[in-house]
Protein backbone atom coordinates (compact mmCIF):
# COMPACT_ATOMS: atom_id res chain seq x y z
CA UNK A 1 0.00 0.00 0.00
CA UNK A 2 3.09 2.08 -1.14
CA UNK A 3 0.52 4.53 -2.55
CA UNK A 4 -0.82 5.62 0.77
CA UNK A 5 1.94 7.48 1.80
CA UNK A 6 2.90 10.90 1.30
CA UNK A 7 4.69 10.87 -2.42
CA UNK A 8 8.07 13.03 -3.87
CA UNK A 9 5.78 15.78 -4.95
CA UNK A 10 4.30 15.98 -1.24
CA UNK A 11 7.18 15.57 0.63
CA UNK A 12 9.15 18.75 -1.27
CA UNK A 13 6.40 20.67 -0.53
CA UNK A 14 6.32 19.56 3.42
CA UNK A 15 9.99 20.54 3.12
CA UNK A 16 8.88 23.96 2.16
CA UNK A 17 6.02 23.68 4.82
CA UNK A 18 9.42 23.08 7.28
CA UNK A 19 11.25 26.18 6.36
CA UNK A 20 8.42 28.57 6.92
CA UNK A 21 7.47 27.30 10.39
CA UNK A 22 11.48 27.32 11.23
CA UNK A 23 12.19 30.64 9.90
CA UNK A 24 15.72 31.50 10.78
CA UNK A 25 15.96 28.80 13.42
CA UNK A 26 18.15 25.23 12.31
CA UNK A 27 16.18 22.37 11.39
CA UNK A 28 17.48 19.84 13.38
CA UNK A 29 15.52 17.01 11.55
CA UNK A 30 12.17 16.16 10.11
CA UNK A 31 9.59 13.04 9.52
CA UNK A 32 6.53 11.73 8.70
CA UNK A 33 5.10 9.43 11.16
CA UNK A 34 1.69 8.15 11.76
CA UNK A 35 -0.81 6.43 9.24
CA UNK A 36 1.04 7.69 6.18
CA UNK A 37 4.35 6.64 7.16
CA UNK A 38 3.22 2.73 8.30
CA UNK A 39 1.07 2.57 5.16
CA UNK A 40 -2.24 2.23 7.00
CA UNK A 41 -3.65 6.00 5.44
CA UNK A 42 -5.29 6.59 2.74
CA UNK A 43 -5.03 9.07 0.43
CA UNK A 44 -7.19 11.91 2.17
CA UNK A 45 -5.71 10.98 5.71
CA UNK A 46 -4.07 13.41 7.42
CA UNK A 47 0.15 14.11 6.95
CA UNK A 48 1.60 14.18 10.35
CA UNK A 49 5.05 15.60 10.73
CA UNK A 50 7.42 15.72 13.73
CA UNK A 51 9.59 18.46 13.07
CA UNK A 52 12.91 19.18 15.45
CA UNK A 53 14.08 22.60 15.78
CA UNK A 54 17.19 24.31 17.18
CA UNK A 55 16.65 26.45 20.32
CA UNK A 56 12.61 26.77 19.60
CA UNK A 57 11.42 28.94 22.02
CA UNK A 58 7.83 27.30 22.74
CA UNK A 59 9.79 24.00 23.04
CA UNK A 60 6.06 22.04 21.91
CA UNK A 61 3.85 23.50 19.27
CA UNK A 62 1.11 21.71 16.93
CA UNK A 63 0.56 23.76 13.60
CA UNK A 64 -2.38 22.76 11.10
CA UNK A 65 -1.35 23.42 6.98
CA UNK A 66 -3.28 22.25 4.35
CA UNK A 67 -1.48 20.83 1.72
CA UNK A 68 -3.60 20.22 -1.56
CA UNK A 69 -7.09 19.57 0.29
CA UNK A 70 -5.20 17.46 2.72
CA UNK A 71 -4.12 17.80 6.12
CA UNK A 72 -0.83 18.26 7.34
CA UNK A 73 0.06 18.68 11.42
CA UNK A 74 3.47 19.88 12.33
CA UNK A 75 4.54 18.61 15.94
CA UNK A 76 7.21 20.92 16.03
CA UNK A 77 9.24 20.20 19.05
CA UNK A 78 12.86 22.04 20.59
CA UNK A 79 15.59 20.04 19.90
CA UNK A 80 16.74 19.68 23.58
CA UNK A 81 13.16 18.85 24.98
CA UNK A 82 13.07 16.27 22.02
CA UNK A 83 16.74 14.77 23.48
CA UNK A 84 15.79 14.52 26.97
CA UNK A 85 12.31 12.64 26.00
CA UNK A 86 14.61 10.11 24.05
CA UNK A 87 16.57 10.06 27.23
CA UNK A 88 14.68 10.01 30.03
CA UNK A 89 10.91 10.13 28.39
CA UNK A 90 10.77 13.49 30.54
CA UNK A 91 7.36 14.36 29.01
CA UNK A 92 6.58 10.56 28.75
CA UNK A 93 8.02 10.03 25.51
CA UNK A 94 5.36 12.19 23.92
CA UNK A 95 7.66 12.68 20.74
CA UNK A 96 10.27 10.58 21.42
CA UNK A 97 7.05 7.88 20.60
CA UNK A 98 7.14 9.49 17.08
CA UNK A 99 9.96 7.17 15.86
CA UNK A 100 9.10 3.88 17.72
CA UNK A 101 6.64 3.01 14.95
CA UNK A 102 7.65 3.27 11.06
CA UNK A 103 8.59 6.78 9.90
CA UNK A 104 9.39 8.44 6.83
CA UNK A 105 13.01 10.61 7.24
CA UNK A 106 13.03 14.15 4.90
CA UNK A 107 15.10 15.59 7.14
CA UNK A 108 18.50 14.28 8.52
CA UNK A 109 17.89 10.42 8.97
CA UNK A 110 21.34 9.82 9.95
CA UNK A 111 20.70 11.90 13.50
CA UNK A 112 16.79 10.37 13.87
CA UNK A 113 18.01 6.52 13.48
CA UNK A 114 20.85 7.33 16.25
CA UNK A 115 17.61 8.99 18.48
CA UNK A 116 15.92 5.87 17.68
CA UNK A 117 18.60 3.35 18.80
CA UNK A 118 19.26 5.21 21.92
CA UNK A 119 15.45 5.81 22.32
CA UNK A 120 15.17 1.70 22.36
CA UNK A 121 18.46 1.14 24.13
CA UNK A 122 16.45 2.99 27.09
CA UNK A 123 13.34 1.48 26.72
CA UNK A 124 14.88 -2.16 26.67
CA UNK A 125 16.89 -1.69 29.52
CA UNK A 126 13.90 -0.66 31.39
CA UNK A 127 11.31 -3.96 30.40
CA UNK A 128 14.55 -5.66 31.72
CA UNK A 129 14.36 -3.78 34.40
CA UNK A 130 10.62 -4.41 35.22
CA UNK A 131 11.13 -8.51 34.12
CA UNK A 132 13.90 -8.53 36.96
CA UNK A 133 11.66 -6.41 39.47
CA UNK A 134 8.76 -8.57 38.90
CA UNK A 135 10.58 -12.05 38.64
CA UNK A 136 13.78 -11.43 40.91
CA UNK A 137 14.35 -15.17 40.50
CA UNK A 138 13.23 -16.40 37.03
CA UNK A 139 15.10 -13.56 35.25
CA UNK A 140 18.50 -15.52 35.83
CA UNK A 141 16.43 -18.24 33.48
CA UNK A 142 14.71 -15.90 31.09
CA UNK A 143 15.29 -16.54 27.37
CA UNK A 144 13.65 -13.92 25.44
CA UNK A 145 13.34 -13.28 22.09
CA UNK A 146 13.44 -9.30 20.45
CA UNK A 147 10.42 -9.07 19.72
CA UNK A 148 9.52 -9.29 23.31
CA UNK A 149 10.67 -5.63 24.09
CA UNK A 150 8.21 -4.44 20.65
CA UNK A 151 5.02 -5.81 22.04
CA UNK A 152 5.62 -5.47 26.10
CA UNK A 153 6.63 -1.41 25.01
CA UNK A 154 3.29 -1.44 23.02
CA UNK A 155 1.37 -3.37 25.79
CA UNK A 156 2.55 -0.87 28.10
CA UNK A 157 1.77 2.19 26.57
CA UNK A 158 -1.80 0.54 25.60
CA UNK A 159 -2.08 -0.29 29.34
CA UNK A 160 -1.65 3.53 30.51
CA UNK A 161 -3.71 5.10 27.18
CA UNK A 162 -5.73 2.50 25.69
CA UNK A 163 -7.10 4.89 22.70
CA UNK A 164 -3.11 4.08 21.33
CA UNK A 165 -4.06 0.58 20.87
CA UNK A 166 -5.79 1.25 17.59
CA UNK A 167 -2.53 2.61 16.32
CA UNK A 168 -0.72 -0.06 17.09
CA UNK A 169 -3.78 -2.62 15.48
CA UNK A 170 -3.71 -0.56 12.37
CA UNK A 171 0.64 -0.85 11.99
CA UNK A 172 0.57 -3.97 12.46
CA UNK A 173 -2.49 -5.32 10.61
CA UNK A 174 -2.45 -8.88 8.82
CA UNK A 175 -1.36 -7.35 5.62
CA UNK A 176 1.45 -4.32 6.70
CA UNK A 177 2.87 -6.63 10.08
CA UNK A 178 5.83 -7.96 8.27
CA UNK A 179 7.40 -4.75 6.68
CA UNK A 180 6.64 -2.93 9.40
CA UNK A 181 7.83 -5.74 12.01
CA UNK A 182 11.01 -5.17 10.17
CA UNK A 183 11.28 -1.44 10.14
CA UNK A 184 10.56 -1.09 13.64
CA UNK A 185 13.25 -3.98 14.68
CA UNK A 186 15.97 -2.48 13.20
CA UNK A 187 16.36 -0.18 16.01
CA UNK A 188 16.04 -2.79 18.31
CA UNK A 189 17.92 -4.97 17.32
CA UNK A 190 21.35 -2.18 16.84
CA UNK A 191 20.24 -1.69 20.20
CA UNK A 192 20.30 -5.31 21.68
CA UNK A 193 23.74 -5.40 20.12
CA UNK A 194 24.81 -2.34 22.09
CA UNK A 195 23.86 -4.11 25.09
CA UNK A 196 25.57 -7.17 24.42
CA UNK A 197 28.99 -5.63 23.74
CA UNK A 198 28.53 -3.87 27.00
CA UNK A 199 27.96 -6.97 28.89
CA UNK A 200 24.42 -6.48 30.30
CA UNK A 201 22.81 -9.38 28.32
CA UNK A 202 24.26 -12.27 26.03
CA UNK A 203 22.55 -12.72 22.73
CA UNK A 204 23.06 -16.23 21.15
CA UNK A 205 20.59 -17.54 18.57
CA UNK A 206 18.54 -15.15 17.77
CA UNK A 207 17.45 -14.68 22.08
CA UNK A 208 18.33 -13.13 25.14
CA UNK A 209 19.80 -14.27 28.25
CA UNK A 210 20.03 -11.66 31.07
CA UNK A 211 23.24 -11.25 32.89
CA UNK A 212 23.63 -11.62 36.46
CA UNK A 213 25.27 -8.28 36.55
CA UNK A 214 22.23 -6.75 34.95
CA UNK A 215 20.27 -8.68 37.23
CA UNK A 216 22.77 -7.62 40.29
CA UNK A 217 22.76 -4.11 39.20
CA UNK A 218 18.51 -3.71 39.01
CA UNK A 219 18.02 -5.82 42.58
CA UNK A 220 18.68 -2.66 44.37
CA UNK A 221 15.94 -0.53 46.53
CA UNK A 222 16.97 2.48 45.51
CA UNK A 223 16.59 1.10 41.86
CA UNK A 224 13.20 -0.50 42.29
CA UNK A 225 12.06 2.93 43.62
CA UNK A 226 13.58 4.88 40.96
CA UNK A 227 11.35 2.58 38.31
CA UNK A 228 7.75 2.62 40.04
CA UNK A 229 8.30 6.43 40.38
CA UNK A 230 9.42 6.41 36.64
CA UNK A 231 6.08 4.45 35.48
CA UNK A 232 3.70 7.02 37.51
CA UNK A 233 5.32 9.96 36.01
CA UNK A 234 5.24 8.79 32.35
CA UNK A 235 1.79 7.32 32.74
CA UNK A 236 0.69 10.73 34.28
CA UNK A 237 2.55 13.36 31.47
CA UNK A 238 1.36 10.82 28.73
CA UNK A 239 -2.22 10.89 30.25
CA UNK A 240 -2.15 14.64 30.35
CA UNK A 241 -0.73 15.50 27.25
CA UNK A 242 -2.84 13.62 25.32
CA UNK A 243 -5.90 15.20 26.69
CA UNK A 244 -5.47 17.90 24.19
CA UNK A 245 -7.44 18.17 20.83
CA UNK A 246 -4.82 18.94 18.57
CA UNK A 247 -2.73 15.99 20.34
CA UNK A 248 -5.11 13.95 20.43
CA UNK A 249 -6.75 14.04 16.91
CA UNK A 250 -4.62 11.71 15.19
CA UNK A 251 -5.12 9.12 17.64
CA UNK A 252 -9.10 9.26 17.25
CA UNK A 253 -8.87 9.29 13.56
CA UNK A 254 -6.73 5.81 14.54
CA UNK A 255 -9.47 4.74 15.74
CA UNK A 256 -12.31 5.34 13.11
CA UNK A 257 -9.98 3.67 10.70
CA UNK A 258 -9.81 0.50 13.17
CA UNK A 259 -13.65 0.41 13.17
CA UNK A 260 -14.17 0.80 9.26
CA UNK A 261 -12.11 -2.34 8.47
CA UNK A 262 -12.42 -4.14 11.80
CA UNK A 263 -16.45 -3.55 12.22
CA UNK A 264 -17.04 -6.75 14.48
CA UNK A 265 -14.66 -5.96 16.84
CA UNK A 266 -15.12 -5.61 20.74
CA UNK A 267 -13.59 -2.21 22.09
CA UNK A 268 -12.77 -3.57 25.49
CA UNK A 269 -10.89 -6.95 23.81
CA UNK A 270 -9.04 -4.66 21.53
CA UNK A 271 -5.91 -4.14 24.04
CA UNK A 272 -5.49 -7.83 24.73
CA UNK A 273 -4.51 -8.61 21.35
CA UNK A 274 -1.46 -6.36 21.88
CA UNK A 275 -0.34 -8.92 24.93
CA UNK A 276 1.78 -10.84 22.49
CA UNK A 277 5.14 -10.48 24.39
CA UNK A 278 4.23 -13.25 26.70
CA UNK A 279 4.75 -15.76 23.83
CA UNK A 280 8.51 -14.13 23.26
CA UNK A 281 9.33 -14.78 27.00
CA UNK A 282 10.72 -17.81 27.81
CA UNK A 283 12.08 -20.66 29.86
CA UNK A 284 13.84 -23.64 29.52
CA UNK A 285 12.97 -27.38 30.27
CA UNK A 286 14.01 -30.86 29.51
CA UNK A 287 11.42 -31.07 27.07
CA UNK A 288 12.30 -27.57 25.17
CA UNK A 289 11.61 -23.53 25.96
CA UNK A 290 8.25 -22.86 27.50
CA UNK A 291 6.80 -19.39 26.71
CA UNK A 292 5.08 -17.49 29.25
CA UNK A 293 1.74 -17.64 27.34
CA UNK A 294 1.56 -21.46 27.83
CA UNK A 295 -1.67 -22.88 28.92
CA UNK A 296 -0.83 -26.43 28.92
CA UNK A 297 -3.18 -28.08 31.67
CA UNK A 298 -2.55 -31.96 33.62
CA UNK A 299 -4.31 -34.02 30.83
CA UNK A 300 -2.44 -31.85 28.03
CA UNK A 301 1.14 -32.63 29.52
CA UNK A 302 0.04 -36.54 30.17
CA UNK A 303 -0.90 -36.21 26.54
CA UNK A 304 2.50 -34.78 25.46
CA UNK A 305 4.28 -37.42 27.62
CA UNK A 306 2.57 -40.50 26.50
CA UNK A 307 0.39 -40.07 23.26
CA UNK A 308 -2.99 -41.56 23.90
CA UNK A 309 -2.54 -44.86 21.86
CA UNK A 310 0.07 -45.48 24.14
CA UNK A 311 -1.39 -44.11 27.39
CA UNK A 312 -4.20 -45.80 29.87
CA UNK A 313 -6.81 -43.90 32.12
CA UNK A 314 -5.28 -41.02 33.92
CA UNK A 315 -5.17 -41.35 37.46
CA UNK A 316 -5.31 -38.02 40.06
CA UNK A 317 -4.72 -38.79 43.87
CA UNK A 318 -4.13 -35.37 45.73
CA UNK A 319 -1.10 -35.19 47.88
CA UNK A 320 -1.18 -33.71 51.36
CA UNK A 321 -0.69 -29.64 52.85
CA UNK A 322 -3.26 -26.98 53.40
CA UNK A 323 -1.82 -24.77 51.58
CA UNK A 324 -0.72 -25.85 48.46
CA UNK A 325 -2.69 -28.17 46.24
CA UNK A 326 -0.32 -30.89 45.30
CA UNK A 327 -1.19 -33.91 42.74
CA UNK A 328 -0.04 -37.23 41.87
CA UNK A 329 -0.57 -38.07 38.82
CA UNK A 330 -0.77 -41.95 37.46
CA UNK A 331 -0.05 -43.06 34.04
CA UNK A 332 1.08 -46.23 31.85
CA UNK A 333 3.65 -45.41 28.72
CA UNK A 334 4.66 -48.27 26.77
CA UNK A 335 2.98 -50.47 29.21
CA UNK A 336 4.96 -49.19 32.27
CA UNK A 337 3.30 -47.39 34.87
CA UNK A 338 4.60 -43.62 35.44
CA UNK A 339 4.14 -41.27 38.60
CA UNK A 340 4.56 -37.48 37.88
CA UNK A 341 4.01 -34.67 41.18
CA UNK A 342 1.50 -31.39 39.63
CA UNK A 343 1.35 -28.35 41.94
CA UNK A 344 -1.26 -25.71 41.63
CA UNK A 345 0.00 -22.08 43.43
CA UNK A 346 -2.86 -20.31 44.17
CA UNK A 347 -2.96 -16.88 45.74
CA UNK A 348 -2.95 -16.82 49.95
CA UNK A 349 -5.67 -14.81 50.54
CA UNK A 350 -7.55 -16.72 52.42
CA UNK A 351 -8.48 -16.61 56.05
CA UNK A 352 -6.38 -20.08 56.52
CA UNK A 353 -3.25 -17.73 55.26
CA UNK A 354 -3.55 -15.57 58.62
CA UNK A 355 -2.25 -17.43 61.30
CA UNK A 356 0.70 -18.86 59.20
CA UNK A 357 1.34 -14.72 58.77
CA UNK A 358 0.89 -13.98 62.13
CA UNK A 359 2.76 -17.07 63.13
CA UNK A 360 6.42 -15.51 61.74
CA UNK A 361 5.62 -12.04 62.44
CA UNK A 362 9.25 -10.15 62.63
CA UNK A 363 10.74 -13.03 61.74
CA UNK A 364 10.20 -14.64 58.65
CA UNK A 365 8.09 -13.32 55.60
CA UNK A 366 6.46 -15.38 53.23
CA UNK A 367 5.66 -15.19 49.64
CA UNK A 368 1.98 -14.82 49.22
CA UNK A 369 1.28 -14.45 45.48
CA UNK A 370 0.93 -17.56 43.88
CA UNK A 371 2.92 -15.90 40.77
CA UNK A 372 5.83 -15.43 43.27
CA UNK A 373 5.80 -18.30 44.95
CA UNK A 374 5.89 -20.38 41.22
CA UNK A 375 8.74 -18.51 39.91
CA UNK A 376 10.56 -19.45 43.04
CA UNK A 377 9.96 -22.72 43.29
CA UNK A 378 10.91 -23.19 39.18
CA UNK A 379 14.05 -20.49 39.00
CA UNK A 380 15.75 -21.90 42.60
CA UNK A 381 15.14 -25.66 41.54
CA UNK A 382 17.03 -25.05 38.21
CA UNK A 383 19.52 -23.55 39.93
CA UNK A 384 20.30 -25.69 42.36
CA UNK A 385 19.88 -28.98 39.61
CA UNK A 386 22.93 -27.10 37.71
CA UNK A 387 24.62 -26.82 41.08
CA UNK A 388 24.43 -30.96 41.25
CA UNK A 389 21.92 -30.20 44.07
CA UNK A 390 19.85 -33.29 44.21
CA UNK A 391 16.29 -32.00 43.53
CA UNK A 392 13.12 -32.72 42.08
CA UNK A 393 13.42 -32.16 37.99
CA UNK A 394 10.93 -29.96 36.50
CA UNK A 395 9.53 -31.27 33.52
CA UNK A 396 7.28 -28.71 32.63
CA UNK A 397 5.95 -25.18 33.50
CA UNK A 398 2.68 -23.62 32.97
CA UNK A 399 2.53 -19.86 34.00
CA UNK A 400 -0.82 -19.28 32.83
CA UNK A 401 -2.23 -22.34 34.35
CA UNK A 402 0.18 -21.72 37.42
CA UNK A 403 1.42 -25.48 37.13
CA UNK A 404 4.76 -26.93 37.75
CA UNK A 405 5.01 -30.38 37.27
CA UNK A 406 7.81 -32.15 38.19
CA UNK A 407 8.85 -36.26 38.65
CA UNK A 408 7.56 -37.67 41.71
CA UNK A 409 10.33 -38.63 44.05
CA UNK A 410 10.02 -41.88 45.63
CA UNK A 411 11.10 -42.33 49.10
CA UNK A 412 11.11 -42.10 52.85
CA UNK A 413 9.17 -38.63 54.13
CA UNK A 414 11.74 -37.35 56.87
CA UNK A 415 8.75 -36.80 58.99
CA UNK A 416 8.79 -41.08 59.71
CA UNK A 417 12.21 -40.62 60.51
CA UNK A 418 12.34 -38.08 63.13
CA UNK A 419 9.00 -40.11 64.95
CA UNK A 420 11.07 -43.10 64.72
CA UNK A 421 13.93 -41.54 66.49
CA UNK A 422 11.64 -39.42 69.10
CA UNK A 423 10.02 -42.86 69.96
CA UNK A 424 12.72 -45.42 69.49
CA UNK A 425 14.44 -46.32 73.49
CA UNK A 426 17.46 -46.97 71.68
CA UNK A 427 19.89 -44.85 70.04
CA UNK A 428 19.71 -45.68 66.38
CA UNK A 429 22.77 -44.04 64.08
CA UNK A 430 21.27 -45.05 60.59
CA UNK A 431 18.58 -42.74 61.70
CA UNK A 432 20.77 -39.98 63.14
CA UNK A 433 23.36 -40.34 60.02
CA UNK A 434 20.57 -39.28 57.78
CA UNK A 435 19.68 -36.30 59.84
CA UNK A 436 23.33 -35.35 59.45
CA UNK A 437 23.13 -35.66 55.76
CA UNK A 438 20.38 -33.25 55.99
CA UNK A 439 22.67 -30.65 57.50
CA UNK A 440 25.34 -31.42 55.11
CA UNK A 441 22.86 -30.79 52.59
CA UNK A 442 21.72 -27.77 53.73
CA UNK A 443 24.90 -26.57 54.58
CA UNK A 444 25.47 -26.98 50.61
CA UNK A 445 22.54 -25.07 49.55
CA UNK A 446 23.47 -21.83 51.93
CA UNK A 447 27.08 -22.04 50.40
CA UNK A 448 25.63 -21.46 46.90
CA UNK A 449 23.70 -18.58 48.55
CA UNK A 450 20.34 -20.02 48.78
CA UNK A 451 17.84 -19.94 52.02
CA UNK A 452 15.54 -23.00 51.02
CA UNK A 453 12.53 -21.55 53.14
CA UNK A 454 10.28 -24.17 54.39
CA UNK A 455 12.66 -27.28 55.53
CA UNK A 456 9.76 -28.79 57.77
CA UNK A 457 11.13 -32.72 57.79
CA UNK A 458 7.12 -33.34 56.27
CA UNK A 459 9.43 -31.00 52.91
CA UNK A 460 12.34 -33.68 52.51
CA UNK A 461 12.22 -36.88 51.41
CA UNK A 462 15.00 -39.75 51.77
CA UNK A 463 15.42 -41.58 48.67
CA UNK A 464 16.15 -45.71 48.73
CA UNK A 465 19.59 -44.57 48.22
CA UNK A 466 19.46 -42.50 51.57
CA UNK A 467 19.75 -39.16 49.55
CA UNK A 468 17.56 -36.46 51.12
CA UNK A 469 15.68 -34.40 48.31
CA UNK A 470 14.10 -31.05 49.58
CA UNK A 471 10.77 -30.93 47.74
CA UNK A 472 9.14 -27.28 48.34
CA UNK A 473 11.20 -25.15 47.18
CA UNK A 474 9.08 -22.18 46.43
CA UNK A 475 9.76 -20.04 49.65
CA UNK A 476 13.61 -20.09 48.61
CA UNK A 477 15.18 -17.32 47.41
CA UNK A 478 19.01 -15.99 46.88
CA UNK A 479 20.57 -14.26 49.58
CA UNK A 480 17.56 -15.47 51.98
CA UNK A 481 17.35 -15.96 55.94
CA UNK A 482 19.59 -19.08 56.40
CA UNK A 483 19.12 -19.19 60.52
CA UNK A 484 15.16 -19.82 59.59
CA UNK A 485 15.99 -22.95 57.65
CA UNK A 486 17.94 -24.23 60.38
CA UNK A 487 15.37 -23.29 62.73
CA UNK A 488 12.52 -24.34 61.07
CA UNK A 489 13.88 -28.08 61.03
CA UNK A 490 15.56 -28.26 64.04
CA UNK A 491 12.34 -26.55 66.32
CA UNK A 492 9.57 -28.12 64.10
CA UNK A 493 11.39 -32.00 64.65
CA UNK A 494 11.21 -31.13 67.81
CA UNK A 495 7.42 -31.07 67.99
CA UNK A 496 7.08 -34.30 67.51
CA UNK A 497 8.71 -35.10 70.94
CA UNK A 498 6.08 -35.43 73.75
CA UNK A 499 5.31 -32.71 76.05
CA UNK A 500 5.92 -35.54 79.40
CA UNK A 501 9.05 -37.16 77.63
CA UNK A 502 12.92 -36.26 78.32
CA UNK A 503 14.83 -34.09 75.77
CA UNK A 504 17.53 -36.91 74.70
CA UNK A 505 15.45 -37.29 71.24
CA UNK A 506 16.06 -33.65 70.69
CA UNK A 507 19.43 -33.79 71.28
CA UNK A 508 20.31 -36.06 69.05
CA UNK A 509 18.88 -34.90 66.46
CA UNK A 510 20.38 -31.58 66.81
CA UNK A 511 23.43 -32.26 67.56
CA UNK A 512 23.53 -35.02 64.68
CA UNK A 513 21.95 -31.96 62.14
CA UNK A 514 25.00 -29.30 63.64
CA UNK A 515 27.52 -32.11 62.88
CA UNK A 516 26.46 -32.31 59.57
CA UNK A 517 25.67 -28.32 58.87
CA UNK A 518 29.55 -28.12 59.86
CA UNK A 519 31.10 -30.99 57.96
CA UNK A 520 29.40 -29.53 55.04
CA UNK A 521 30.92 -25.79 55.21
CA UNK A 522 28.35 -24.38 57.06
CA UNK A 523 28.86 -21.14 59.41
CA UNK A 524 28.56 -21.55 63.03
CA UNK A 525 27.25 -18.02 63.22
CA UNK A 526 24.16 -18.83 61.03
CA UNK A 527 23.53 -21.78 63.99
CA UNK A 528 23.62 -19.35 66.33
CA UNK A 529 21.03 -17.14 64.72
CA UNK A 530 18.75 -20.03 65.01
CA UNK A 531 19.27 -19.76 69.16
CA UNK A 532 17.68 -16.42 69.05
CA UNK A 533 14.33 -15.60 70.24
CA UNK A 534 13.55 -14.26 66.88
CA UNK A 535 13.07 -18.30 66.63
CA UNK A 536 12.16 -20.14 68.90
CA UNK A 537 9.19 -17.55 70.24
CA UNK A 538 7.96 -18.94 66.93
CA UNK A 539 7.85 -22.64 67.08
CA UNK A 540 7.74 -22.58 70.76
CA UNK A 541 3.20 -22.79 70.31
CA UNK A 542 3.48 -26.22 69.54
CA UNK A 543 7.00 -27.48 70.65
CA UNK A 544 7.52 -28.50 74.37
CA UNK A 545 9.23 -25.71 76.03
CA UNK A 546 12.05 -27.76 77.53
CA UNK A 547 12.34 -29.09 74.18
CA UNK A 548 12.94 -25.30 72.56
CA UNK A 549 15.61 -24.90 75.48
CA UNK A 550 17.32 -27.70 75.06
CA UNK A 551 18.04 -27.05 71.10
CA UNK A 552 18.37 -23.09 71.42
CA UNK A 553 20.99 -24.33 74.08
CA UNK A 554 22.89 -26.31 71.43
CA UNK A 555 22.69 -23.74 68.88
CA UNK A 556 24.46 -21.34 71.44
CA UNK A 557 27.29 -22.83 72.65
CA UNK A 558 27.69 -23.96 68.60
CA UNK A 559 27.93 -20.45 68.13
CA UNK A 560 30.06 -19.86 71.61
CA UNK A 561 32.91 -22.17 71.27
CA UNK A 562 33.06 -20.38 67.54
CA UNK A 563 34.76 -17.06 69.30
CA UNK A 564 36.97 -19.10 71.21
Amino acid sequence: MENQTIHSQQQEQILNLCRQIARTREIVSACVFGARASGYGTEKSDIDVLLIVKNYPSRLMVYPKMLNDVNVFFFVVDSGLFEADIQQGIIGEFVAEKIMLPYKPIINPDYLQFQEVKLKKRVIWELLENLVLEYPEMSYEFVLKPKYFMYEDMARKARLFPLMTYTFLNTFRSDLRKRNTERVMKGYTIALDQLAEEGWITLAKGTIKINKTFIKKVNKRRIRLLALFRTIQRGLLMYLLRTFPGVIRPILEDQELYFKTHKQAAEERLVFQLNASQRFLLVPTPYGLVSFSDTTGIEDFVCKLAPREGTTRMELKRLGGVLNTVYLVSFEKNGQKQRIAVKKFKDWFAFKWFPLAFWTLGTHSFAVLGQTRLEREYAINQFLSQNNFAVPKILHVSPQQRLIFKEYVEGTSMTKIIKKIVTSENKNEKDLATVRKIGEKMAKAHALGVALGDCKPENIVITKDGEPVFLDLEQATRNGNQAWDIAEFLYYSGHYVSPLANTNAAELIANAFIEGYLQGGGKTETIKKAWSAQYTKVFAIFTPPQVIFTISSICRKVGTRARR
